[in-house]
């Protein structure tokens, strides 16, 4: 009998069918890269030849741009305290039903962290502690963390107060090709420093080449600088010398020749930012917008308006946002909120986010306004910060911090990658706020703490 071919010939019972097996390079470039950031973190485990190749600049690269091709909405990462004394944060798109859990912070308090900026500076966060004067540069995507060596007191004013003489932000250094976190800040010897700190390098706080203005921190309440990388980078701080001196002397004395300082990264010198004059004496706070530095100017007690101006050659008006012509809803959830700063573009919208952990989308054609996002749809809010917002665009990365363990630069927070459940809409209670008092009656309360807290302060100098 003719034996049959090797095409017709019968498999036998043990044989195993054929596995398709993918490469190396086509999982870690196709799949991996359209993963979770979290999950990428988990698949280092794998093997080494996967740790090395999830943890190159290369894989950075391609991941955030499968990310920026697939033109996701924009979303917003906010932050409240599940628990006393931790720190739980959530990311949510745009008008989505669901928000999920990024990570949980055991040992971080959410009344005593300030996010430094709006958006992540190529996917890395600042986070702040004013009480205990510390810093932490995290990926709030992946967990991976840094804690920054301890930094010298910056002088307080209100003793018991949140608000300090300082100021630090997060930028990179396109020449070192590494981030750094900048510090301009008044000692204890009244002395005004600035300092660098590179993940890269490392090596502990470093001075800048060139010394700061005079009574340059005399104006810094806490608040972090705006960074924009054009350019070689630059960063910008609001120098607000009018709220830390009581009486026109003072203020005279330690006055600055322009209200924003701005210090380039790649000089490493500083220099001063003109506002517009008709502007200049207006209660306003920067921020970006579209890539350029943008004031926000707040005029409600005024015309009922906010302005958005930005310094494309010269300073240009590039919005005006009539609160008197908003519905009744809208007009009084503007007025009820301390701070307003735009978050970014989206459809042909600018995004505006409030203290009071709301973002509203504006459409500059017909001065009309929808509420996009909010932290009470989900849950309970806290109130309004003290600094700067509790809210920020968020971007998926898997950038990482670089730490150096070596060198003792290791993250000190009780990082915990999130859960896999989300938090639905119609969790939050109903809106908590609606009692609180208007803008008006809050800068009241704020200038009469102040005052008094100052007033305590001259009698115990």
């Amino acid at each position: 009998m003719p034996q049959p071919s090797k095409r017709q010939r019968p498999r036998p019972d043990h044989e195993e069918p054929a596995v398709l097996v993918l490469p190396d390079e086509v999982i870690v470039e196709q799949i991996l890269t359209r993963a979770p950031a979290a999950d990428t973190v988990r698949f280092q485990a794998v093997c080494r030849s996967w740790r090395a190749a999830l943890t190159s600049d290369h894989f950075v690269q391609a991941y955030q741009a499968v990310r920026e091709a697939a033109a996701h909405p924009p979303e917003i990462v906010f932050f409240v305290p599940p628990t006393a004394g931790s720190t739980a944060f959530y990311s949510s798109s745009l008008k989505q039903a669901t928000a999920r859990e990024l990570v949980t912070v055991g040992n971080l308090r959410a009344r005593d962290v300030v996010l430094s900026g709006i958006k992540p500076c190529r996917g890395l966060t600042l986070l702040f502690q004013p009480r205990e004067n510390a810093y932490h540069v995290c990926n709030l995507s992946t967990g991976e963390h840094v804690s920054l060596p301890p930094c010298s007191p910056a002088w307080r004013e209100i003793t018991n107060g949140p608000c300090v003489l300082s100021s630090a932000g997060l930028g990179f250094d396109p020449a070192a090709g590494e981030h750094v976190v900048v510090r301009l800040f008044e000692d204890w010897s009244k002395r005004q420093r600035c300092e660098v700190f590179g993940l890269k390098s490392g090596g502990g706080w470093r001075p800048v080449p060139v010394p700061p203005p005079p009574h340059a921190a005399k104006g810094l309440i806490g608040l972090p600088p705006v960074f924009l990388p054009d350019d070689g980078g630059c960063f910008y701080w609001h120098i607000n010398t009018g709220f830390n001196f009581a009486g026109s002397e003072e203020r005279h004395h330690y006055a600055t020749p322009e209200p924003i300082l701005s210090l380039s990264v790649a000089t490493g010198e500083f220099g001063w930012v003109r506002m517009p004059e008709e502007r200049a004496r207006h209660a306003f706070r920067l921020g970006e917008l579209d890539g350029e530095l943008c004031a926000s100017v707040d005029m409600r007690l005024l015309v009922q308006q906010y302005e958005l101006w930005t310094p494309a050659a010269s300073w240009s008006l590039r919005c005006q946002i009539s609160l008197a012509s908003l519905p009744r809803p809208m007009r009084e959830a503007f007025d009820r909120c301390f701070r307003v700063l735009p978050l970014g573009s989206w459809g042909g919208k600018i995004l505006l986010g409030t203290s009071r952990h709301e973002v509203y989308a504006y459409d500059p054609e017909n001065n009309g306004v929808d509420r996009v996002f909010s932290v009470q749809e989900f849950m309970d809010a806290p109130r309004e910060p003290v600094l700067l917002l509790n809210i920020a665009m968020h971007e998926e990365t898997v950038a990482s911090v670089r730490r150096r363990p070596s060198a003792g630069d290791v993250g000190k927070l009780k990082m915990k990658l999130g859960r896999s459940s989300v938090a639905s809409r119609g969790r939050g209670t109903a809106d908590q706020h609606r009692q609180e008092p208007t803008v008006a009656q809050q800068q009241v309360q704020q200038m009469l703490g102040a005052t008094m807290a100052l007033l305590r302060y001259m009698v115990n100098r």
